[in-house]
């Protein structure tokens, strides 16, 4: 402690500063319209394209397209009072929740009880899609 007391030890620095060198100001570059603005190019390599088969959904308006999708253009809102939880303790006690849910039929019982509820709504989307894209089950492999 006395080391650090002590002035031999705390001298200020013999460097000086570097010299304070003006601001340049920043210079701007006009638009020009000499291009014409184009939609990107379509993609031809064959193994850099996506093609959308089937559509799976697990939401708050439903948990199959049709419902969704009629639920959506009818203006609902699927916010809702929080009651999967005590939210009392939280300063908002309203949110979007999944109802209605059943993975039956698409997880094991075993697995749906130790599966996180985001997996299992992954999961059954991705098997919905699947089987809307007419690629389900015994057509795989």
């Amino acid at each position: 402690m006395q080391a650090l007391q002590s002035s031999s030890l705390l001298r200020p620095s013999q460097l000086t500063p570097a010299a304070k060198r003006p601001m340049k100001r920043p210079s701007f570059v006009a638009a020009s319209s000499s291009r014409p603005v184009s939609a990107p190019k379509r993609e031809t390599d064959p193994k850099k394209r996506v093609v959308i088969t089937g559509t799976g959904l697990v939401s708050v308006f439903g948990n199959d397209v049709d419902a969704y999708y009629d639920r959506l253009l009818s203006g609902e809102s699927g916010i809702t009072t929080i009651d999967r939880f005590d939210a009392s303790k939280f300063p908002t006690r309203f949110g979007g929740q999944i109802r209605g849910f059943s993975a039956e039929g698409y997880i094991d019982g075993k697995n749906d009880r130790r599966l996180d509820d985001c997996l299992r709504y992954c999961i059954v989307a991705g098997k919905k899609a699947l089987e809307d894209a007419d690629l389900g089950g015994d057509r795989l492999g």
